[in-house]
């Protein structure tokens, strides 16, 4: 039981970092356009389908693929912005707008998705071999997930705190007012940030596709997910979308070893409610992010 307690561990420390980035792109979003992308998971979906597309039809190595993954997906975000959030946000009900114009942009996406690759999964080889701790094996793909996300996530650190754009995205998410006065262009960094949210859902999706198939309904799944994550982390708080997001990943698996996954959702959507009414600005509310 303890080794198996330890695999799961493993396995659900994988699938949470899938979580938190996909979370965590929700929260740049929300923190600087202070709106809810409800077409982050199927940039997600897009990223694992461009994998499979590359690897499989191009025949491009998995690193490649991956790469030119998120490429496409970044391009894909774009029209979004474009079409989606930029026309709608500066009107009275800019927010809400942003928040139905995405929904039909995910479903769109989505049905799009199905009609023309169908419902069946694919698979992808990612990274090979594996190593062994003990009675624990973590296979080279899903080490490449836990190595790849801790990376993406110093990155983006390193961005926001070092740079002159990540200083800039700061600005803006505390007040666009000021940042307008002291000559910063915040539409420029809007769209800036919603791409940098499609490149981490992107490189999400096309990271976790060797672990757990790509499957066309896979970014609704990681969307509802990540509504949880947010909230119970803090809506725009980076910080507690990242550790909730590896927890509930955590959570998941080891549920998944005692009870069937319709009761372990359960108890997710149970902490989800147990959070809004114990602490309904999250769990990091008030804390930097």
């Amino acid at each position: 039981m303890y080794e198996l307690l330890l695999q799961q561990a493993v396995n659900g420390l994988t699938q949470g970092m899938a979580y938190a980035l996909v979370a965590l792109g929700l929260t740049m979003i929300f923190g600087v356009l202070h709106v809810i992308n409800f077409a982050q998971g199927e940039l997600y979906m897009l990223g694992g389908l461009f994998a499979v597309l590359a690897s499989t039809m191009l025949g491009l190595p998995y690193a490649a693929a991956g790469a030119l993954a998120v490429v496409a997906v970044v391009a894909v975000a774009a029209v979004v912005d474009a079409v989606a959030v930029r026309p709608v946000l500066p009107t009275r009900d800019g927010p809400s707008t942003v928040l139905l114009s995405t929904f039909a942009v995910s479903l769109l996406l989505h049905q799009s998705v199905l009609s023309t690759w169908g419902p069946n999964p694919a698979r992808i080889d990612g990274m090979s071999g594996s190593l062994a701790f003990g009675p624990v094996v973590i296979t080279g793909s899903r080490l490449l997930v836990l190595v790849a996300g801790v990376v993406i996530l110093a990155l983006i650190e390193y961005v926001l705190r070092r740079t002159l754009v990540g200083r800039r995205i700061r600005a803006v998410a505390q007040s666009e007012f000021a940042a307008r006065v002291v000559g910063i262009d915040v539409a420029r960094i809007r769209t800036l940030t919603f791409l940098g949210a499609a490149a981490v859902a992107a490189a999400a999706g096309a990271l976790i596709a060797p672990v757990s198939l790509f499957t066309p309904s896979m970014g609704q799944h990681a969307i509802i997910t990540a509504f949880v994550v947010v909230v119970i982390g803090g809506m725009g708080n980076a910080t507690g979308a990242v550790v909730c997001g590896l927890l509930l990943g955590l959570l998941e698996a080891l549920a998944s070893a005692f009870v069937p996954q319709e009761i372990g959702t359960a108890i997710i959507y149970a902490l989800l409610l147990v959070t809004l009414l114990v602490r309904p600005n999250g769990l990091f509310a008030g804390r930097a992010s």
